[in-house]
């Protein structure tokens, strides 16, 4: 188990740090960065000292390597082009810049590679999450803490998360998609949005959209030895699309965990897909009790360890998901489909406590509503067409329900996310609502029907039998249950 402890994470700190001399170790200045041995790092210097920790890919460049365009990033010395540099890209990566006696940070699109971040006078400490800040900075917890783990919501969610750029520690920042910072300023910079959302037709948006997905697919195929995850909803689906020349080599794969049985449509859905499509297809039991041993180690390895749900997972992932694959996975895609507005009508004059109730329970939570305010307040104003809710979606949801549930999987598998591009998803965001909405969206089904329409032959996220006939039957007693309570004394 020893070899798990922080996997695929890094630190940065101004102290050497020994018991981390097994990692990939840099000297930058007068810090040190240490990344551990399962987790890519590249360094280029040019106009400035490039340090990559994880991986990037072109898909307008395909053949390039994550090496080779650091290079040419390194190249530009002006901060203020790199969001342009990095717009195209795609993958899940920290990029640490050494400029002078100063560190900039950025990340992936969707923050899915976490930067965790503290200073003290000129020293500069930085880590995948605060519990490996904590082996060389002594960082105190807020009282938010108990507050937060104290709370009904947590109690009530299996999956609960707070928004992006909070920590409970003195002192220590998360960083906020589509934003850096300079270690000198502290506060973080946003980059992005930075222009008014692509204009065009839906057929033109939607060729685009399909080419763009597919090149990401392919280029990430060259690079990476990739596994694609397989459910019954539209995210798997739409990127199994991408694969028709590829299905050969690759393989799918479906997770069967908490009660899901055979005849959940997670399982059942994937077992049809492919049968009829000849998928070198397998199914991973997660359902089995963990060790005392992990459940131990997944504790320490991040702050937030949602144990009970995602570590059951995790540890059947540890004992059936083959070690050396890269897992595909649909996540990010629903920043485009509308998700806090199905009815593809976005809410105008939207105020921050319309944030807060989003999420069930963070009414209760005052550090979040306060950290939420700040958000809508520099957000509700210059979205240069952004719906905030997307944005929401986006760089909260994403950047810290999805970019934890990666964190804590770290330990056992890489991921791999084609939905995590700027570019892709403007794209998306560039289409009229009404095409891309929660339950049904047209611009995925058309999408499909350009790369490989046989996805489409087996039924995506349908319905089982009793909801249906629940549904029903809620729609012919609904208008008798509004009659019985009309009161007629009123006529």
């Amino acid at each position: 188990m020893e070899k798990l402890k922080f996997r695929r994470q890094y630190l940065l700190t101004p102290a050497e740090y020994e018991e981390l001399k097994e990692w990939q170790t840099e000297k930058i200045g007068s810090h040190f960065l240490y990344v551990h041995p399962e987790c890519k790092l590249e360094k280029a210097s040019g106009k400035n000292d490039l340090y990559l920790v994880g991986f990037f890919l072109d898909p307008h460049d395909s053949g390039k390597k994550s090496k080779d365009i650091l290079i040419d990033i390194a190249r530009e010395g002006n901060i203020e082009k790199y969001p342009e540099l990095l717009y195209s890209l795609v993958g899940r990566f920290v990029l640490i810049i050494k400029q002078n006696n100063d560190f900039i940070f950025f990340n992936d699109a969707c923050g899915l590679k976490t930067l965790y971040y503290s200073t003290n006078g000129n020293n500069v400490y930085a880590a995948s999450q605060p519990l490996l800040l904590a082996k060389v900075l002594k960082i105190d917890r807020t009282k938010a803490y108990d507050e937060y783990f104290n709370s009904e919501y947590v109690k009530k969610n299996i999956e609960h998360w707070i928004p992006s750029g909070l920590s409970f520690y003195e002192n220590v920042f998360h960083l906020v998609p589509n934003h850096y910072v300079r270690a000198s300023e502290k506060s973080q910079i946003r980059f992005y949005p930075n222009k008014n959302l692509p204009e065009g037709e839906y057929n033109d948006l939607l060729n685009k959209f399909s080419s763009l997905l597919k090149s990401i697919v392919t280029t990430a195929y060259n690079h990476l030895d990739l596994a694609f995850s397989l459910t019954a909803g539209w995210d798997s689906r739409i990127i199994l699309s991408c694969c028709k020349d590829l299905r050969e080599y690759i393989m799918f794969y479906t997770l069967r965990y908490r009660d899901y049985g055979d005849k959940h449509m997670d399982i059942k859905i994937p077992a049809l897909l492919s049968e009829l499509l000849k998928l070198k297809y397998e199914v991973f039991d997660c359902q089995k009790g963990m060790s005392e041993e992990f459940s131990v180690l997944y504790k320490q390895n991040t702050d937030m360890a949602h144990l009970n749900d995602w570590g059951k997972i995790a540890y059947g992932i540890l004992k059936t998901y083959p070690q050396d694959k890269v897992a595909v996975k649909g996540s990010c895609s629903e920043i485009g489909r509308c998700f806090y507005y199905p009815n593809c009508k976005h809410k105008k004059n939207l105020t921050e406590n319309d944030i807060v109730q989003l999420e069930r329970g963070w009414s209760e939570l005052d550090f979040i509503k306060e950290h939420i305010k700040i958000w809508f307040n520099d957000k509700k104003e210059n979205n240069y067409g952004y719906d905030i809710l997307d944005l929401f979606y986006w760089e909260h949801r994403m950047g810290s329900w999805q970019a934890q549930s990666q964190l804590e999987w770290d330990v056992v598998q890489e991921t791999f996310t084609p939905f995590n591009s700027r570019e892709l998803l403007d794209l998306m965001l560039a289409v009229n609502p009404t095409y891309r909405k929660t339950d049904n969206p047209a611009l995925y089904r058309d999408t499909m029907k350009i790369l490989w329409q046989d996805v489409l032959f087996v039924p995506i996220n349908p319905i089982p039998l009793k909801k249906r006939l629940r549904k029903i039957i809620v729609g012919l007693f609904k208008p008798i249950a509004m009659i019985l309570s009309f009161d007629f004394k009123s006529l």
